[in-house]
Parts: C-alpha cells; sequence; structure tokens
C-alpha cells in the first residue's frame, strides 16, 4: 500500500512538472516542443493540462493541433470542461471536430454551447439532419442522455445472419453487448445478449432465440425513472422507443453513471444552495452571479429568525441564559431535520421511496423524533440544570428541545415530499428554507414557553 501512495505522489508530482513545462513553451512559443510534450501523454492527461490553462493560451495550442485531435480530447473530458473547451474554438473549427465525433455526442455538446454559437456551428455540421432532431428533446430525459447508435437485426435473420451484419457495423464496443431484434416495420420486439447470439444454432432464426419480455422507455421518460429502471433491473443498457414502437436510440451503461452522477451533484448542490453548474474552475463574475442572490435571499430568512427573538425581547431580558439555549436550539433542530431530508431526497432520487411506502416512511420518523426528542430533551434538561442551577431554565429548555426535534422531524420528511408534488427539486427542501424553518419554530418553542412560564409564575 505504501508504494501505491508514493507512486500518486510521484505522478502528482510529474503532472505538476507537465504543467509547468507546458506554460513555459507556450509562452515561448514554441511549438514543435509544445507538441512533442502533448504526444507523450494519454488523452485524458493532456485533456487536464489544456483545461487547467488559460484560456488564451489554450486557444494558441488548439491552433496547432489537428480536428481529430481536439475531438479525442474533448471526447475525454468533463462535459462542462468539454463545454469551456468549445467555447474557445471559432465556430467553423468547431464543427469540423464535431463531425469527428458521432451525433448524439455533438447533440450533447451543442447543447451546453450558447444558442448564438450553436445557430452557427450546427448548418456546418455533415450530419446536421441528424443532429437537429436530437437537440429538440428536454433536459433531463432519457432523449437527451441516449445514443442513437445501436445494433439492430431483423427477426427472421439467422444466427449467421445476425453476426455477419453485426461484423458490417462494426459497432462500438459500449453497444454491442445487447441486441435489438425488429420487425419488417422497424418496430422492436426482441432483445438478446451477444453471447446468446455466438452460441446459438447457426441455422436459427432469431425470433426463436429472442428475450420477448421487453423494458423500454419513450425519449421524454425523465432520466432518473430511467436510471432506476436500470438499477432495479440490472440491465446494462435501455432501449428508447417512439410511440408507434420503432426505436430511436439507447441509453448505455456509461450514460447512466453520468446521469447518475450529474443527479448525485445537482443533489448535492441543491442542498447547500449551490447551481449544479457551479465549479472550482468558473470565472469569478459567474460564480458570484449565481451565489449573491441565494447568499441574499438567505440574509432575508435569517432576518426573520431576529425578528422571532426580538419579537421575545422582554422575556430574553428577564432570563439572560435563555440567549445561550438559542444555538443549541437551532444546531440540533436544523441538523436532525436535514438528516431526515437526506433520506427522503435519496428515497425518491432512487425510487426506494414509492408511493405506497411513503404513508409508512413519515410515520416511522415521526415516531423516531419522538423517541429521539424525548432522549435529547431528558438530557438538555439535565445539562441545563447542572449548567445554569434552574430547575425552571431546565423544564424550559428541555420541553422545547423535545418539540423542536419533534416538528424537525416532520418538516424534513414532509417538506421533500410537498416540493416534489409542486414539481420542484426536493433536494431544495434541505436548503436554506428547512434550516430556517427549524430555526423560527425553535425559537418559538424555547422562547414562548418561557414567556409562558414568566407570566405563570409572576401570576401565581
Amino acid at each position: 500500500m505504501g508504494s501505491t501512495q508514493q507512486m500518486t505522489g510521484t505522478d502528482q508530482q510529474a503532472s505538476c512538472g507537465q504543467a509547468d513545462e507546458l506554460s513555459r513553451l507556450v509562452e515561448k512559443q514554441d511549438w514543435d516542443h509544445v507538441l512533442a510534450l502533448l504526444s507523450q501523454l494519454r488523452k485524458e492527461d493532456e485533456a487536464g493540462l489544456l483545461c487547467d490553462m488559460d484560456r488564451d493560451r489554450v486557444r494558441e495550442v488548439m491552433l496547432h493541433l489537428s480536428t481529430e485531435e481536439l475531438a479525442n480530447l474533448v471526447a475525454v473530458m468533463p462535459q462542462e470542461e468539454s463545454c469551456r473547451f468549445c467555447e474557445a474554438i471559432d465556430p467553423l473549427t468547431l464543427a469540423d471536430v464535431l463531425d469527428e465525433t458521432n451525433p448524439d455526442f455533438a447533440a450533447h455538446i451543442l447543447r451546453g454551447l450558447p444558442e448564438e454559437t450553436v445557430k452557427q456551428v450546427l448548418p456546418q455540421l455533415k450530419d446536421s439532419g441528424v443532429v437537429e432532431p436530437l437537440l429538440q428533446y428536454k433536459r433531463g430525459t432519457a432523449g437527451e442522455h441516449m445514443t442513437t447508435s445501436f445494433v439492430a437485426l431483423a427477426h427472421d435473420m439467422t444466427v449467421d445472419d445476425g453476426i455477419n451484419a453485426i461484423r458490417a457495423q462494426k459497432p462500438r464496443r459500449d453497444t454491442v453487448d445487447t441486441l435489438y431484434v425488429v420487425d419488417a416495420r422497424g418496430r422492436l420486439r426482441g432483445v438478446m445478449t451477444l453471447r446468446q447470439l455466438v452460441l446459438s444454432r447457426p441455422g436459427a432464426r432469431l425470433r426463436t432465440i429472442m428475450e420477448r419480455k421487453l423494458l423500454s422507455v419513450t425519449p421524454d421518460t425523465p432520466d432518473r425513472e430511467c436510471a432506476q429502471l436500470m438499477q432495479r433491473y440490472n440491465i446494462s443498457s435501455l432501449p428508447v422507443v417512439d410511440t408507434t414502437g420503432h426505436m430511436v436510440g439507447v441509453i448505455t451503461l456509461r450514460q447512466l453513471l453520468h446521469v447518475t452522477t450529474e443527479q448525485a451533484t445537482a443533489d448535492m448542490y441543491h442542498m447547500v444552495g449551490l447551481s449544479e453548474t457551479e465549479r472550482i474552475s468558473r470565472p469569478l463574475r459567474v460564480s458570484v452571479k449565481r451565489r449573491l442572490p441565494w447568499l441574499i435571499m438567505s440574509l432575508g430568512f435569517a432576518l426573520a429568525s431576529g425578528l422571532v427573538v426580538s419579537a421575545f425581547e422582554t422575556t430574553v431580558a428577564a432570563m439572560v441564559a435563555l440567549a445561550s439555549f438559542l444555538p443549541l436550539i437551532s444546531a440540533m433542530g436544523t441538523n436532525y431535520a436535514q438528516q431526515v431530508a437526506t433520506l427522503f431526497v435519496r428515497g425518491l432520487a432512487t425510487g426506494e421511496l414509492r408511493q405506497t411506502l411513503v404513508k409508512r416512511a413519515v410515520t416511522r420518523e415521526a415516531m423516531l423524533g419522538i423517541i429521539n426528542g424525548v432522549a435529547v430533551s431528558a438530557l438538555s434538561a439535565l445539562v441545563a440544570l447542572v449548567w445554569m442551577r434552574s430547575l425552571l431554565l431546565a423544564q424550559i429548555f428541555g420541553l422545547a428541545m423535545f418539540l423542536t426535534l419533534g416538528l424537525s422531524a416532520l418538516l424534513g420528511a414532509l417538506t421533500p415530499l410537498l416540493l416534489k408534488k409542486l414539481r420542484a427539486d426536493p433536494a431544495l427542501g434541505s436548503s436554506v428554507l428547512l434550516a430556517t424553518a427549524t430555526d423560527i419554530t425553535g425559537f418559538v418553542f424555547l422562547l414562548g414557553l418561557a414567556a409562558a412560564m414568566l407570566k405563570w409564575t409572576g401570576a401565581s
């Protein structure tokens, strides 16, 4: 294990050295040595170095690379970096670069580019008639992620005919494992694996050996649903058909990984109020534009919590020790609500939380909130008693903690469900909105109980 770590550290040092060397050579305009250095690298490493460079310098390097080399680089870049990379290429050259790729990849790149750039590039593509329809599919659907490269065999073919057809098509590696059988009208009728085809009797008709129990989606099926189906049924590809049953594409395992990575990133970012397109490499002005409105909105929510405390100014003045408990109430309520919300967001995203299980799941979390609330509130009351040496404060703090945790559990469960019903992203329920709700209710419980206790003891 020590040798592996040493190798990793060495690789990182070598990468830094190559980046410095590349920048030095570009600055000197020594293009022969620049190209020699890049030719020694794997495409993934070459792409990584270029992505880390200043955009103006990247443009200079691009002028000395062939369209085939540029296409190979774009193919191995993450989506955000590939779009940023392509924005630095002039439209005519970009059209040539995308012509070196397949139509679905070209459409994938164009979706991430400015509309004006797309209008300039699209007419110049050789396969514009194939690429343009792919751009019509909405984001977050099967149509956006599918590839139009798949192996379709006629159902009346023999096994030998099917093998010869595959050899003639020379399909991509990630689209040959699963074969689709269609009828004379091109409608999907069955599916088989390459292994089934190769091991079957040479003269057998494909319609006699194909699997007829089909699982397919339409182009407008949400990508989350596609990912759930592929995971649930453990399949490596999912056919996409139109309303008449004709195959229009396939979602592969590679695309599934891309979809699930995007979903996980989006959910994680939304839980803290960030856009899923936010990256460390983004220009400062872009990050400011995306983060500042959310921070201003968060300030507004925080002011709402401050107004609640201000409304109980007299109570706080009479029992100054209450101020020490406000951060504790806030932290415990927010933390517990976000724990529950995370479970529900994940359950909704993976399909684990089906409609039939919602009531049971909410009831379970409410009961768990009560049980945890009893335990934590008892401990809280004991801490308050030892700390403040006041039985009254211990009772107030303990009861407020119990009510806060119970309500936080309910809010954490119901907020993602409500957002999903409103067709909003459930992950937003674990952001500042949920934190603010638990803060306000927790403060109301603590200060409201204190005000009531003061009034009662004063009256008595």
